[in-house]
């Protein structure tokens, strides 16, 4: 009598679902996720649109017009920077270089007399103007405001040092809040436009 072969028997598969549904909760739960680093700006107030008439226009001589194309290429004024130029060599890179002096030099933008802990010191009244393609590479666009923002840093550093003998970095609160009133960061960010459709 032949003898037949054994059926080898079946994997109970019931609960392979659950076990998938914990394993993805599981990395879910203890996963890190990479979050965009973004920048710290102040939105102005709402101006109603017939006060505005009324503002004060900025003269030409204290802004800093500062463009980025969608290739990279970055117009300060009438000078061509690109990418590297926003690598820090030291203390600046060509950039903030060009923002710290806007600020800090006589002749580069006007300054006013501001009082700060009751006595006068001479703040620059200077605005750097940012505009970029609507096609700018996010990278990009994100190092350019770090360098500008570098730049208005040293500024408040140095003006930090002659009123408290310290940076701005080592104030304590009172001091670098009026710090922070004295040296606004003044950095006016356009709406990005199209540069191709022109």
């Amino acid at each position: 009598m032949a003898r037949g072969k054994k059926k080898a028997g079946e994997i109970n598969s019931s609960s392979m679902a659950d076990i998938a549904f914990l394993l993805l909760i599981f990395f879910l739960v203890t996963t890190t996720m990479d979050v965009d680093t973004g920048m710290k700006r102040t939105l102005p107030k709402w101006v109603d649109t017939t006060e505005q008439q009324n503002d004060v226009d900025v003269n030409e001589r204290n802004v800093l017009k500062v463009n980025v194309s969608k290739s990279g290429m970055i117009m300060v004024g009438t000078d061509e920077y690109v990418p590297n130029d926003l690598r820090r060599n030291g203390r600046h890179s060509r950039l903030s270089q060009e923002v710290y002096n806007f600020l800090t030099l006589p002749d580069r933008s006007a300054k006013k007399a501001t009082e700060i802990d009751g006595m006068n010191y001479d703040i620059s009244e200077g605005l750097v103007s940012l505009k970029a393609d609507d096609e700018t590479k996010y990278k990009i666009y994100l190092q350019v405001q770090d360098e500008l923002t570098h730049a208005f840093n040293l500024y408040r550093d140095d003006i930090s040092l002659k009123v408290y003998g310290k940076k701005y970095g080592e104030l304590e609160d009172i001091q670098a809040n009026n710090i922070r009133k004295a040296v606004p960061m003044r950095i006016s960010e356009a709406e990005p436009n199209d540069q191709t459709k022109k």
